[in-house]
């Protein structure tokens, strides 16, 4: 894994982004809007569907 490739990616991904979809979505689901909850879904994702979807979308574009 390149550092530089790794660095220049992590720059380019916003977190902010993240965050309001996280909470946009505990808004529309009637979810308590917390840090607790928003970090309880954002591991959910990495560690359960995340996988997946990039496995699938590289799939589909390559």
């Amino acid at each position: 894994m390149s550092e530089k490739v790794l660095a220049e990616l992590a720059e380019w991904i916003d977190p902010r982004a993240i965050a309001e979809a996280i909470l946009r979505e505990l808004e529309s689901q009637e979810v308590e809007q917390t840090v607790a909850n928003g970090q309880k879904v954002w591991l959910d994702v990495l560690e359960n569907e995340l996988p997946d979807g990039l496995r699938s979308s590289i799939k589909a574009i390559f």
